[in-house]
């Protein structure tokens, strides 16, 4: 059986960043492919067309707020319009589904799906996903930005939102004939709140710009080394009843558009499957993450929390947290929010993850041990999914 860190080590030292789009990130797929193949394991390769960064539509989302903001002073009406439909793209963008995304240019990518068949008849499906793809060095993958951007993003929504309050303001004013000079005091009053909006789309546009993608050791290297070490283990020796898939998704600093992909060409087969993501497992204590989402979020699902507790019970080695996830729209997340059963396993830190947005994301940081953690808690699990009555 492989050791996920040499997966890992190949990765980051031999490949280095895997930025959407880039020479990297396919090398990255020609790897995983090889290396389930050289395991025996059935390979495919799926390409599907993605832009490469969700953060670009929450700058146009900004953008188009602020601009809100500046109609006031032209036209109530305009300016009311826009800043609700700023509001309604925030909620479906946060949730995973593209809207103003969508005018954002795009490229090619691939997932990369191996199979281990059930050595008796097919019951069950299990689902293996970990994204390949790195992201850009950003200061809010500070450690501590990271730690407080739910708060952050949080806010930058309460600000969309007192636009829009300020809007439906401007035009009842209007109407009710009160005077320019009070409804420009009022809109000068309110100015903290698309002023918050601008400095948060320079930080986050900064990022973008100037930031460099890192090599993901722990983001997501290392789900990926973890999913392959478990697959390989399958291999010659494949679960009676449930067929296992590892999925190594493209496009996760997108907003998982390599899952949402998964699931739009695979609905029969995801109907019923349960999914486990493998994301940040390289460093800190093995969690299962019960909640996802920057805002209110998405419970896990209780099956395979239950199974994964019981699973984790059967070890005497395996010491198993919980946690929330706060700052990443995650492969478990896509799932969730489109009612399938999903979760993933995660090593946590404070909400965040080690490594997220963060240059400083190299092998060197990796704890083997976490990885074995990981490794064998997924073993435990499947055998739990496949032992269900």
């Amino acid at each position: 059986m492989d050791l996920p860190s040499k997966h890992v080590q190949y990765l980051c030292r031999k490949i280095g960043a895997r930025g959407a789009g880039s020479d990297g990130e396919k090398a990255a797929a020609s790897y995983i492919m090889r290396a389930m193949d050289n395991a025996g394991i059935e390979v495919d390769v799926e390409t599907f067309k993605s832009y490469k960064s969700d953060l670009h539509g929450l700058i146009l989302m900004y953008l188009l707020a602020l601009i809100a903001y500046l109609l006031f002073m032209v036209n109530y009406t305009a300016s009311l319009l826009l800043a609700i439909m700023v509001f309604l793209i925030f909620q479906m963008e946060t949730y995973t589904w593209s809207t103003i995304s969508k005018l954002l240019p795009r490229s090619e990518a691939s997932n990369v799906i191996g199979r281990v068949r059930a050595e008796g008849d097919v019951r069950l499906r299990a689902i293996l996903v970990a994204n390949y793809d790195t992201a850009k060095g950003s200061p809010l993958g500070m450690p501590k930005a990271a730690r407080l951007y739910r708060l952050i993003y949080i806010l930058s929504l309460a600000c969309i939102t007192v636009i829009v309050l300020v809007s439906i303001l401007g035009l009842g004013a209007s109407l009710a004939k009160v005077s320019r000079h009070t409804l420009l005091v009022v809109w000068l009053a309110f100015s903290p709140f698309p002023i918050y909006v601008l400095l948060l789309s320079m930080v986050v546009l900064w990022g973008e710009l100037v930031g460099r993608y890192s090599s993901g050791a722990n983001d997501n290297a290392s789900g990926v080394g973890v999913m392959l070490t478990v697959l390989s283990s399958l291999a010659g020796n494949p679960l009676e009843n449930t067929e296992v898939w590892g999925v190594a998704t493209a496009r996760g600093c997108a907003g998982g558009r390599g899952m949402v992909s998964l699931l739009h060409r695979h609905p029969k087969q995801m109907k019923g499957a349960l999914l486990i993501n493998l994301d940040h497992v390289g460093v800190g204590q093995t969690r299962l993450i019960n909640r996802e989402g920057v805002m209110l979020g998405f419970r896990s699902s209780g099956t395979l929390l239950k199974l994964a507790n019981s699973a984790s019970n059967k070890s005497k080695d395996l010491k198993v947290g919980k946690g929330k996830c706060r700052v990443k729209k995650s492969d478990a997340m896509v799932a969730l929010a489109r009612g399938y059963k999903a979760i993933t396993i995660g090593g946590l830190q404070g909400g965040t993850y080690q490594g997220w947005k963060n240059e400083a994301d190299r092998f060197n940081k990796i704890d083997r041990k976490s990885m074995d953690r990981a490794v064998r808690l997924v073993q435990l699990l499947l055998e739990e999914i496949d032992n269900r009555p």
